[in-house]
């Protein structure tokens, strides 16, 4: 191998000779040799015939006329013997070239590691030796997705915390009713990676400061990596499980689950639009399984919370506190309908391990219940989706079963039934089933039942998440007449019966309606819970924007309704250059009776946007706030202040993360996402990537990503000096998800000159070439005199040959480089 590397190396100076002369006799069909000296043997880029000529070349690559990026090619004397290339797997991958492996492993040649697809049928490797370019032609049904786990990229080793915390300070001026304090009250998560090769130790933590105290919880806590075989995660740590036919529970173990961002097609979970009206500044906190994924602190008048996480299967519940601590508490069911995989598509979860019932960081690993085994599969057949789960533990086991079909023109009908067994310590077993139907329908283009729900589930089914071995008779019964009945348990008390749900929605040309419907009824209990929302929008004239919005819901156990509703306008508007939106609207809700409010915002620029808002109601609550946002490059902030008749409230957010890596050291940016690139063009401050914040001092900036996205990483010219001259313009990079991307764009700082060029007697110059006295190409002088040189490193003097075989000397030591201006110069 030795020996071919430095055969080939020997000929660079014949090579680039040899390719000139190959340019310009193109059509030639056999070149007359003989002014070739000092050599007995003719080189093979010269000979006719020869598709691939031996040697080392650095080539511009194409997929299917696509550019892929540049490379080195290394041509050996048994590729140009036997008329094939022949490279290897890393060859094709970095230079952007990705196929089905399995489409061509008959050309796969196992004693060199290489594979040689011009053998293949179909399939064209075409080399111009002249304009050194390397062109595959690949059939599309053989190329590799854009995402396939051969692009992955797993990132750099690297520490990285994500943060957004914010904290609201409420000063009572006046307190008739009892309610509120002073108390500072602040929300903090935080959410740190440790990527090691392809291993990642991340957790999610939040803090939380309030007038009850200070609790500190963790959801995750994990070391896991993606394993692309499988198309799945191995977790091992504090988790959730995430199973179609189970409500979802913390715990403690090992987990391998599929992922199905690392499929070509992705699926979205489910998240639910929160609406409401809120008559003071107040904090709106969402928690499911008694964990907070959601907090927010909101001004008065109408909110819109759609930018929710997915959410698992189970309840939400939605706590509105406002400035004087009073708090309203609703509960959203959620039941996704999951959807048809497709034909030969897999979904799996196995899991082992303690549950957890705590999101106590202190407690993250503690549990006093057993190891359970989970097990399940979801399983598309060619209209039909199978969906099997088991959970075994020594005193609970369970079992479900799933189908969910595609009908066609009738929509797709989901139906399951799950069976439980329990075990408590106090004597009793218990054992039941839940059955549950879904169905969802596109009536038109413009019509759709989102989700129709029907589940039932009997007294005796308990589901592993609410299992207490502790407790198997339940509490008493309520017993207003006396009859002793309190001195028995009713173990089914109040657990859950009977549950329907409704979403449906429906849009016109220019109106989008929706509405949605649920009502649950448990056993032993006379009065159900029922919830119904409804909102219409539309956007008029020159975007005007006009909605309207109702919620009302009931609980179980209360006897008072909530309901609420709001009729609203957005109106643009351009002020100094910049465009404003005013918004109107007029809300009522049970507390505070009819209110209205308006508000005008605006996005000065990327980095500060600003908004002002008042509002009254009946009670002559009158209110007034003002919040300003700024995205620095090492933060994002918000800082907020509102006034109403008893109440100062001062609220503020704070958001970003640090990342530390050896390439790059301590990086503080704005940007949170779980998927990042950091990208550096060195010591070059100001250039932009994809929209990204400006480089700093060093020359590094942070892009957001998302896991498994296909994306080209490109720099923006414009920001570029001058001077230099860019080695490559763009990368496309697949991200594995939570890894950090590393790209470095390299760069010759490049000397340009611009000369006009006269003789001695003072006359332009109308031809020749220019060299260095290294004897370096400079340029050709145009008819006008003027010489436009690059080069890489600063001349002492030109030399001018022109036709008529004259030649003459300029020295350079009084030329300024990189000025943009032309500059006179005599060549004697």
């Amino acid at each position: 191998m030795n020996t071919k590397t430095s055969t080939i190396i020997k000929q660079p100076a014949l090579s680039l000779l040899a390719l000139s002369i190959c340019s310009s006799f193109a059509s030639a069909t056999e070149l007359n040799t003989a002014f070739l000296q000092g050599t007995t043997d003719v080189p093979s880029v010269l000979k006719d015939g020869v598709k691939y000529p031996a040697g080392q070349y650095y080539v511009d690559v194409s997929l299917n006329g696509t550019r892929t990026g540049r490379s080195t090619l290394v041509i050996s004397p048994e590729d140009e013997q036997a008329g094939q290339l022949c490279l290897s797997p890393e060859w094709l991958q970095n230079a952007g070239i990705f196929f089905k492996p399995q489409a061509y492993q008959d050309t796969f040649d196992s004693i060199r590691g290489c594979y040689q697809p011009g053998k293949k049928d179909s399939t064209k490797v075409s080399y111009d030796a002249g304009s050194q370019t390397l062109d595959f032609g690949i059939p599309q049904a053989w190329l590799a997705e854009k995402n396939d786990a051969a692009r992955w990229d797993y990132g750099i080793n690297g520490l990285r915390l994500k943060y957004n915390g914010n904290f609201n300070q409420n000063v009572q001026t006046r307190n008739n009713n009892g309610y509120g304090d002073d108390t500072l009250n602040a929300y903090g998560s935080f959410n740190t990676s440790l990527n090691v090769g392809r291993w990642i130790l991340s957790s999610d933590m939040n803090a939380t400061r309030n007038a009850w105290g200070n609790e500190f919880t963790t959801n995750n806590l994990t070391l896991s990596t993606a394993i692309s075989q499988v198309k799945g995660d191995l977790l091992i740590g504090r988790s959730q499980t995430r199973t179609e036919l189970f409500s979802d529970f913390g715990f403690y173990g090992a987990a391998l689950r599929s992922n199905n961002n690392m499929r070509t097609w992705q699926t979205r979970g489910y998240a639910p639009v929160i609406t409401g009206v809120a008559s003071t500044t107040s904090r709106i906190t969402v928690t499911q399984g008694g964990y907070t994924i959601y907090s927010r602190v909101v001004p008065s008048g109408p909110y819109r919370l759609d930018d929710l996480n997915s959410t698992s299967n189970g309840n939400l519940v939605v706590t509105v506190e406002d400035d004087g601590g009073r708090k309203t508490v609703t509960e959203y069911p959620v039941a996704t309908l999951p959807s048809l995989l497709r034909p030969g598509d897999y979904n799996y979860n196995l899991a082992v391990g303690q549950r957890n019932d705590t999101n106590r960081l202190s407690d993250a690993f503690s549990s006093g219940n057993g190891t359970f085994g989970l097990a399940s599969l979801d399983w598309g057949l060619s209209s039909t989706t199978l969906n099997m789960a088991t959970l075994l533990h020594s005193g609970y086991q369970a079992a479900g079963i799933g189908l969910t079909q595609s009908m066609g023109m009738w929509g797709a009908l989901a139906f399951s039934v799950n069976g439980s067994r329990a075990e408590y310590d106090d004597g009793p077993r218990r054992q039941g089933v839940s059955a549950t139907v879904k169905y969802a329908k596109s009536f038109t283009s413009k019509t759709d039942i989102q989700l129709l729900t029907y589940r039932y589930q009997s007294p005796g089914y308990t589901e592993f998440a609410n299992w207490n071995p502790k407790y198997g008779y339940g509490r008493k019964i309520y017993d207003p007449d006396g009859l002793g009945l309190n001195d028995h348990y009713i173990w089914f008390d109040g657990r859950e019966k009977a549950r329907y749900e409704a979403r449906l929605s429906h849009r016109l040309d220019r109106v989008y309606l929706s509405g949605s419907f649920w009502q649950q009824s448990y056993w032993n209990r006379d009065r159900d819970a029922i919830g119904a929302s409804l909102s219409a929008s539309t956007t008029i004239l020159d975007g005007v924007s006009l909605y309207l919005s109702g919620n009302y819901s009931r609980s179980a156990w209360s006897t008072s309704d909530e309901y609420s509703g709001s009729l609203g306008v957005s109106i643009p508007f351009t002020l100094g250059g910049v465009r404003h939106y005013s918004s109107n609207s007029v809300g009522y809700n049970r507390y505070s009776g009819t209110s209205f409010n308006t508000s005008t915002s605006a996005t000065l620029n990327e980095r500060l946007n600003y908004s002002v808002n008042a509002g009254t109601d009946e009670r002559s609550n009158n209110t007034a706030g003002a919040s300003v946002s700024y995205a620095f490059d090492r933060v994002q902030t918000n800082l907020a202040v509102s006034k109403s008749r008893e109440t100062t409230t001062l609220s503020g957010n704070l958001s970003g993360s640090a990342i530390a890596t050896a390439q790059t050291g301590l990086l503080l940016t704005k940007e949170a996402s779980d998927t990042v690139a950091v990208v550096r063009i060195k010591d070059t401050p100001g250039v932009t990537f994809n929209g990204s914040l400006p480089t700093n001092s060093s020359g590094s900036t942070v892009l957001y990503l998302t896991g498994y996205n296909p994306t080209t990483i490109s720099i923006n010219p414009e920001n570029v000096p001058d001077s230099a001259e860019l080695l490559n313009t763009s990368y496309d990079v697949v991200p594995t998800e939570k890894a950090i991307i590393y790209r470095e764009f390299g760069f010759q700082n490049v000397l340009r000159y611009i000369v006009r060029v006269r003789d001695a007697q003072g006359n332009t110059l109308t031809g020749g070439s220019a060299t260095t006295e290294q004897g370096l190409d400079a340029g050709f002088i145009t008819s006008n005199g003027v010489l436009l040189m690059n080069l890489l490193a600063i001349p002492k003097t030109i030399t001018v040959s022109q036709s008529s075989g004259k030649q003459c000397r300029f020295s350079a030591a009084g030329l300024k480089e990189n000025t943009g201006t032309v500059q006179e110069i005599r060549c004697e």
